[in-house]
């Protein structure tokens, strides 16, 4: 039996070339289970769903995932493309990652058109283009799951915006802005329970390995896409998410941890929207990798129910 492995492409746009990861299941599935589309939080990349992904491409589904233009191995939009995005807001990403879905779905089912709609997950950045994709694309999508959605009030985004526009990471000759990356996650829940104390010297072993890797693979993405940090959240906060919530006509799940930065304004969502299933996550602000046993069992169940 062939072991499963996530693969990486690139696909071509108008701006430049979008990478993205990829899992196919290693054996057919009768009947074939539903694509499943994963998009990613700032300044993270498409590595942060590789668990998730391995799990639901060996149960059958065929995972996609691509990285943000300005995050991962995606291109750098250029001045031209900023423009673009300062006017269009999150339109313009939806439209990109709309095109690069279509090519994947397109080649997987070898231009057959036997796959016509997706689950879509997506993560803090990647809930809000998940939302506006949804209500856009009524067609293309089965349903949605958001982990850290920011529907927010006018004014909540402009003060979110006023805290996370800055490019605090902006490379300097010095050097100090690796650190301050890494300082940046750090208090951003990056390392949970890891460290002395929470076990015995080998368990400590295990698990500090666990989150200095997730440290640095977080910290490498986001000193890369420090420019496209800035962009995405501009067109973020400019972002009407309840008009956008409220257009979806598929199911929708959201999740958040109670230590999220985006946990106050979470019940938002089901003030919107009181079919909106809410559940809660562990993980901070990354719960992709800190808590995926979580998402698990309540996303399958909730794919499941779409069917």
């Amino acid at each position: 039996m062939t072991s499963l492995s996530i693969k990486k492409r690139y696909a071509d746009t108008r701006n430049g070339q979008m990478h993205y990861r990829y899992a196919l299941p290693s054996s057919p599935v009768a009947p074939p289970r539903e694509v499943l589309v994963f998009l990613h939080k700032s300044a993270s990349s498409s590595a942060s769903y590789e668990k998730l992904m391995t799990h639901y491409a060996t149960r059958g589904h065929p995972c996609f995932a691509p990285d943000m233009p300005g995050f991962g191995g995606s291109f750098d939009p250029s001045p031209e493309a900023v423009e673009e995005i300062e006017t269009q807001g999150m339109r313009w990403y939806v439209t990109i990652f709309v095109d690069i879905l279509k090519q994947f779905l397109a080649s997987y089912t070898n231009g057959s058109g036997g796959t016509s709609s997706v689950h879509l997950i997506g993560h803090h950045a990647g809930a809000a283009l998940a939302t506006e994709m949804a209500a856009v694309y009524p067609s293309l999508v089965k349903s949605v799951c958001l982990v850290g959605p920011s529907i927010m009030s006018a004014g909540d985004r402009a003060r979110m915006r006023d805290k996370y526009i800055a490019p605090f990471n902006r490379p300097v000759a010095d050097g100090s802005h690796l650190l301050k990356t890494w300082n940046y996650l750090r208090d951003m829940g990056i390392r949970g329970g890891c460290g002395p104390g929470s076990g015995s010297d080998d368990d400590d072993d295990d698990e500090r390995d666990l989150y200095l890797g997730l440290h640095q693979r977080e910290a490498l993405d986001h000193i890369r896409a420090w420019k496209g940090r800035n962009q995405i959240y501009g067109a973020i906060w400019r972002q009407d998410g309840e008009k956008y919530l409220r257009l979806i006509q598929c199911p929708v799940m959201a999740m958040c941890a109670r230590d999220d930065t985006l946990w106050p304004y979470f019940e938002n969502v089901q003030k919107v929207r009181e079919d909106v299933a809410m559940v809660e996550v562990k993980g901070a602000n990354f719960t992709l990798d800190r808590d995926v046993e979580g998402i698990i069992r309540d996303w399958s169940t909730f794919i499941l129910d779409t069917l």
